[in-house]
């Protein structure tokens, strides 16, 4: 089942865009909410080009963070991550500091990351339990290519069992490759671990099929391919969390007698980054 909610943001160019799909709430059942927001990419001094690196996608911070959880902004997205001057007048984010001053352009928020996290607090036993924390994960894309799909899936385990998995997202067409200077992108998502209170594969934390298989090829619109994994109850030590970021060509097969489509990959970039948590 899917309760978890990804988020895409960008830093680079001085665009804002934005995409919706599904409700706000954790808990709702079978939906997905996605957000892509593209801000202004600032360095101290002289601005830094990175087309001189080779092409590929390039590990940046990761963690796991504190949310704002239950409050939100009045449009209902999340409070953090909050980014600096991506608007005018800026809505997210108008003001930060002590004296306040308007937020500066390329600045972000975001929640304090912790190793240790309660036990309690993030096993979820039920749809409606409240939310844990949210994963952050930080790369830069260098691969130049804006054509092929941009893939992500965020798995945490425990030893060999498994306690959250996000399944295969495909957002699309890449279109963070080739921007000048190379894009800056943080994957963010509110996240608990475990069944939910739900059996099988695909129960709880560990996500089922979302917009798939598709109605198009291409797809069109955001898709979620499960894992088809089992998640059950987290325990008392370390969990590892593992998110993978890819550029794969998409190839589509269409079902005559369903009239959907089923996807296979051929991954041309991918970046791996992992690190621990701690729940007592």
């Amino acid at each position: 089942m899917t309760k978890s909610r990804l988020f895409l943001v960008v830093a680079s160019l001085v665009i804002v865009a934005f995409f919706v799909c599904g409700q706000q709430a954790l808990a709702a059942e079978n939906q997905h909410h996605w957000q892509i927001k593209v801000v202004p990419r600032v360095h101290s001094g002289d601005d830094i080009r990175s087309n001189s690196v080779p092409a590929a996608l390039y590990a940046g911070e990761m963690a796991f963070v504190a949310t704002a959880y239950p409050t939100v902004n009045s449009d209902g997205s999340d409070l953090w991550p909050c980014f600096g001057n991506t608007s005018t007048p800026n809505t997210d984010c108008p003001t930060i500091g002590n004296p306040s001053i308007t937020f500066p352009t390329g600045g972000v928020v975001l929640g304090a990351p912790s190793y240790t996290w309660s036990l309690d607090a993030c096993n979820a036993t039920s749809t409606s339990t409240p939310v844990c924390g949210q994963t952050n994960s930080w790369y830069e894309d260098d691969t130049n290519d804006s054509t092929d799909d941009l893939t992500y899936e965020i798995e945490v385990t425990q030893g060999s069992k498994i306690i959250a998995d996000s399944g295969l997202v495909d957002f699309g067409p890449n279109v963070y490759g080739g921007l000048s200077p190379a894009a800056n992108v943080i994957i963010y998502g509110d996240q608990n671990f475990g069944t939910m209170g739900e059996t099988g594969k695909n129960n709880g934390n560990c996500d089922a099929d979302y917009n798939y298989p598709t109605t198009s090829d291409p797809a069109g619109e955001l898709f979620v391919i499960a894992a088809n994994k089992t998640c059950v109850a987290p325990v008392a030590g370390v969990a590892t969390l593992s998110a993978t970021t890819s550029v794969a060509t998409p190839k589509y097969k269409l079902n005559p007698k369903t009239g959907t489509y089923t996807v296979t990959y051929t991954v041309k970039y991918k970046v791996t980054q992992k690190w621990n948590i701690n729940l007592q």
